[in-house]
């Protein structure tokens, strides 16, 4: 299984000094044992993901060691375009998420932003036939952190 892990939330899981860590630290350690996999990519999602070198080099970690894994940035961004569109006008802050969520066919998201919920939760914004999205926003939700099955990454925006 595969994760989306929103940038509000990336220091609360990676980094075990943060404060929040111990909320999220399970999302680390399922990703570290290879149980389930990081899905990031778009233009604004590496662009906010990499604004430090701490984070790339993270994230290169978890790339050669088969944990993360990247989503064509044209698919992403694509997509992007048409959830911007559906959602001007409304406070939705992450339209690269749910492009990124939508690209990849993950149904997981790791993310503290209450206000994008119903948001991620819209199957509107999705295409047809996408796996409801579900959130890990604290450890009451670890039983959502299943081992990898095989789930359904579309090849082709890998």
């Amino acid at each position: 299984m595969a994760i989306v892990v929103d940038i509000n939330t990336f220091a609360m899981v990676f980094d075990s000094a943060n404060k929040n860590h111990a909320e999220f630290a399970p999302v680390k350690s399922w990703i570290e044992n290879r149980e389930g996999f990081l899905l990031f990519g778009g233009t604004k999602y590496k662009k906010e993901l990499f604004q430090s070198y701490r984070t790339v080099r993270l994230v290169r970690q978890l790339r050669d060691a088969g944990s993360a894994i990247e989503i064509s940035s044209e698919a992403v961004d694509a997509i992007e375009l048409e959830v911007r569109k559906a959602v001007e006008g409304t406070n939705c802050n992450d339209p690269h998420i749910i492009a990124l969520l939508a690209a990849s066919n993950c149904s997981l998201l790791c993310s503290h932003d209450k206000e994008s919920y119903p948001f991620i939760k819209c199957k509107s914004y999705f295409p047809k036939g996408s796996p409801k999205v579900r959130i890990y926003s604290g450890k009451r939700n670890v039983k959502l952190l299943q081992r990898c099955n095989g789930e359904n990454i579309r090849n082709a925006v890998l």
